[in-house]
């Protein structure tokens, strides 16, 4: 039995439809379809080293996407006007071009100021390990690093990569942040060529589950696992699995599993938004943005950071058929252009749910056997597993996914098919 809040049986709280993180919209240039995914889900060589391994194992096809970020400061609140402030292509794949409204001196000027406080900043991430329960906060003050190169590029770039608020942000664990730094460190930005949606079809083939059924209760017993759900129309019903994977949200493992209700209750998430729509006015794009995207087949990112005292970024990505992506919206967008819109929860992380994490999958070189304020519970126990993004010590991305899965297969003694050659490599 695998409960997944995105591709089997509804858990109690909000889910996501079989189709609801991807949708398809049809290019007028092209007269072709094309993929949409919610929120994007571009992968980064040597973060994703076992989701690429993945793909490569079910022959799922990828490409290198090359990404322009465009960075801008809200000037009034809400938004009506911004200032662009600076370029940057991913990897340097391109010259990026200077936006209008900063000119040549100053922006020269910009261009050292940033290489100044980025050069540091990756020799901190490389070289001086945070210390153990730092907040990432705690982590940037102690490394001097400076604040207007914080709030205006590093959390907007951040933000949209975790799809979570500044303040949010700011409450990581500061190794979850140097640790994606050191691995993706001049790695290369790849998407699935054919969409998410394709990876989710070809992963559930032959697999039966059922949909529109909200789950009440995980009940271990002496043999096998109870499942409690309601489905509708049809009133409470009951089946006794071997095994149960909750692939879910902590809040919603607190919902329906009573060993970990406490902990989960302590495991910070949010609900994050994202709309597709076809409102260019968000964007202000300039000639030379659009030649840049154009002449080098890159993806156009629009980050806009407020400039309020609360600051946020919402995220604008360009797709390549002409419709925007906006994540975690504070603009005032077109009803009339708005094409789609998906409400999701984002697990957040702080030193806390990190210890809890740790404590139940047994990973981190701290003992938690005398600590009262972590779960005894353990994932595996009572043939209870769970999987998903924030289930290992790291950002809450898709790799984490992948590793928690590996890590059941392994429990279960199902060998994982790309760790099996890579031994057969090194045997030969």
């Amino acid at each position: 039995m695998f409960l997944d809040a995105d591709e089997a049986l509804t858990a109690q709280g909000p889910s996501l439809s079989l189709d609801a993180a991807s949708m398809t919209v049809v290019n007028a240039e092209q007269k072709s379809e094309d993929r949409v995914d919610l929120p994007m889900r571009a992968f980064a060589g040597g973060f994703y080293n076992n989701l690429k391994a993945l793909y490569d194992h079910l022959k799922v096809p990828y490409h290198s996407q090359p990404f322009l970020f465009e960075f801008a400061k809200a000037s009034e609140f809400p938004a009506t006007k911004e200032t662009s402030y600076f370029v940057h292509a991913s990897n340097l794949h391109q010259l990026a071009p200077r936006p209008s409204t900063v000119g040549a001196i100053q922006y020269l000027l910009e261009v050292f100021y940033l290489i100044a406080c980025y050069g540091w900043f990756s020799l901190c991430c490389l070289f001086i390990a945070p210390h153990a329960g730092e907040t990432l906060r705690q982590y940037l003050g102690r490394m001097w690093t400076p604040q207007r190169f914080v709030t205006y590029y590093l959390l907007p770039l951040m933000s949209s990569v975790t799809t979570c608020p500044h303040e949010a942000l700011l409450n990581f664990p500061a190794s979850d942040l140097t640790e994606y730094k050191r691995r993706t460190h001049r790695a290369p930005h790849y998407t699935v060529s054919e969409g998410v949606k394709s990876v989710q079809d070809l992963l559930i083939k032959g697999i039966d589950y059922e949909l529109n059924a909200t789950v009440k209760a995980v009940e271990p017993q002496e043999e096998g696992v109870n499942i409690w759900w309601e489905q509708a129309g049809s009133g409470m019903c009951m089946e006794r699995f071997d095994v149960v994977v909750l692939a879910v949200a902590p809040d919603v493992v607190g919902h329906v599993f009573k060993p970990l209700q406490h902990h989960m209750a302590r495991m910070p998430t949010t609900m994050v938004e994202s709309v597709v729509h076809t409102d260019r006015s968000v964007l202000k794009e300039t000639t030379p943005i659009r030649r840049a995207v154009k002449g080098h087949d890159a993806q156009h990112i629009y980050l806009r950071t407020s400039s309020d005292s609360d600051t946020k970024t919402e995220s604008h990505h360009v797709q390549s058929c002409g419709a925007i992506v906006t994540t975690c919206p504070y603009s005032p967008l077109d009803p009339s252009l708005v094409m789609h819109s998906a409400k999701f929860t984002r697990v957040l992380r702080s030193p806390e749910s990190q210890r809890i994490v740790n404590a139940i999958f047994g990973e981190g070189l701290q003992s938690y056997e005398d600590d009262k304020s972590v779960p005894r519970w353990r994932s595996g126990e009572g043939n209870v597993w769970l999987a998903g993004g924030w289930c290992w010590d790291g950002m809450v991305l898709l790799e984490g996914c992948v590793v928690s899965a590996m890590r059941i297969a392994r429990d279960l003694g199902v060998e994982v098919p790309w760790q099996q050659a890579r031994r057969k490599q090194v045997e030969l």
